[in-house]
């Protein structure tokens, strides 16, 4: 296996082990809340977060990927991208974050849910700057740093927060904690890049700034087209319902989210590679693109699966039977978490290849296709409706990314051993559905088997760089 493909992989693998250990620390952290705080007051937190989030888009203006993009081809670079990165998102959130604060004031929200928006707000802008610190480790190739940050981060909230629920702790004290932890990781991610990898320039320059905002502006304005795509839905379905319902379409699509890790990893994996490829290289651009959608589908196909067929029993053991309604929300976002890696990887590919501006449009357009559909769709059916509405919208970025991208997939060769892999699994989760360990289990045990099988069989080169990889195996 060449050593590009060989990194690829390693870098696949750093950044899923970030993700999944903080997904496990963090989805530990919402089940208890959901139970201690009862969705009343889960779905105030998940609101505030929501909140936030889309309220500092505009301080993750594109700058990052523009800092990886420029740096994976000359490393020199960092020295003027990254604390002024840093800088300008810290600008920016904060005058966002005032504006919203005190419009969300002026209209009467509970003194509850500002003090959660006032912890909530400096948590969201502290994460946005670690994601700076992270975009630096994916120019190296160097992302094995991520998983020691994030993980210490998301980890040190859970606990804190799961002690701290447990003694009766409310909403407020949990926001609280939650900025504290964001707090450390930055500090600690921060840390990492200065004395394990390298120790960029502290020179801030105002005069960057334009020029970099310049230069994000189509990745920005797509980035908050974006947030407003997959955040308006919480904020839409709290105007029309009452926190309970959000919450229960909070724990639905708090599962959705603990799947997106496989998205990211994948796409930061490859987005230096694809940066420094072109459509004449060799290897070619879109060789790697064809590959790295395979592995982010066979990675999520199965994933998506188990949300439609195992949905009931899973709600379930995480949350209880008080979040029954959550069921049909889940199996309704099941097809979202397919798709993501489409979305992520063709975004990846279309920014490597300087055609950022393909995301503005279809992000636009998608947003507004997605508050018009939510203007329908929840007076109707409530969460249900902000479930589907979401899974149209993500089938309708994935078609517009692949169109802008033009590139040639074989879709036999990428779709071919997910799809037979997952419908064979499919069949052992309904014949198992009533024993859920069980049912997990043996699927997986089927997915694997029957996806090794048919890749080796028919596609044996791609099967030869993955088991390369694996331990106890030469190049």
């Amino acid at each position: 296996m060449s050593t590009g493909a060989r990194r690829i992989l390693a870098n696949t693998g750093y950044r899923l082990l970030a993700d999944a250990g903080s997904k496990l620390a963090s989805i530990a952290f919402y089940i208890v809340m959901a139970r201690e705080l009862g969705a009343k007051g889960f779905g105030v937190f998940t609101f505030g977060l929501a909140f936030v989030i889309l309220v500092t888009t505009l301080g993750n203006f594109g700058q990052d990927s523009i800092l990886t993009r420029e740096v994976a081809r000359d490393r020199s670079l960092l020295d003027s991208y990254f604390v002024n990165t840093l800088a300008l998102k810290v600008v920016l959130c904060a005058a966002s974050l005032a504006v919203a604060l005190a419009a969300a004031s002026a209209f009467g929200i509970s003194a509850q849910t500002r003090d959660v928006l006032l912890l909530l707000g400096p948590a969201a802008v502290l994460e946005l700057l670690m994601q700076t610190c992270f975009a630096s480790f994916q120019a190296y190739e160097r992302l094995e740093f991520i998983p020691i940050a994030l993980i210490s981060q998301r980890t040190l909230i859970a606990l804190t927060g799961i002690a701290a629920l447990v003694a009766g702790a409310g909403v407020v004290v949990v926001a609280g904690i939650y900025l504290a932890g964001t707090l450390f990781g930055f500090l600690l991610a921060l840390y990492l890049l200065r004395t394990r990898l390298v120790r960029p320039a502290m020179r801030i320059d105002p005069r960057r700034w334009w020029p970099l905002m310049k230069a994000a502006a189509a990745i920005g304005l797509a980035g908050v087209f974006a947030v407003v795509l997959f955040r308006v839905d919480m904020t839409m379905l709290a105007a029309f319902k009452s926190a309970s319902v959000v919450g229960h379409y909070a724990a639905a699509y708090r599962l959705l989210e603990a799947t997106l890790f496989i998205s990211w990893s994948v796409s930061s994996a490859v987005y230096p590679v694809f940066s420094r490829l072109s459509p004449v290289s060799e290897p070619p651009v879109g060789f790697v693109f064809e590959r790295g959608i395979k592995l982010g589908l066979a990675l999520t196909l199965p994933l998506a699966t188990g949300a439609a067929v195992l949905a009931k029993p899973l709600i379930d053991l995480l949350y209880g039977q008080e979040y029954a309604d959550a069921v049909g929300a889940l199996r309704l976002l099941a097809p979202a978490i397919a798709l993501y890696p489409v979305c992520y990887i063709t975004a990846s590919l279309l920014v490597s290849q300087n055609q950022q501006r393909a995301l503005l449009i279809v992000y636009a357009f998608v947003a507004v296709e997605n508050i018009a559909a939510n203007l329908v769709l929840i007076p109707w059916l409530s969460l249900y409706g902000a479930a589907l509405g979401t899974s149209i919208s993500t089938i309708l970025v994935a078609v517009g990314f692949l169109a802008f991208a033009r590139q040639r997939v074989d879709y036999a060769r990428v779709l071919g051993g997910p799809v037979l892999a997952s419908a064979t699994a499919a069949c052992v989760m309904l014949l198992l559905r009533e024993n859920f360990a069980a049912a997990v289990i043996a699927s997986a045990i089927v997915y694997v088997g029957v996806l090794v099988l048919f890749e080796r069989r028919l596609f044996p080169d791609d099967a030869r760089a993955v088991l390369d990889f694996l331990p106890g195996r030469t190049a």
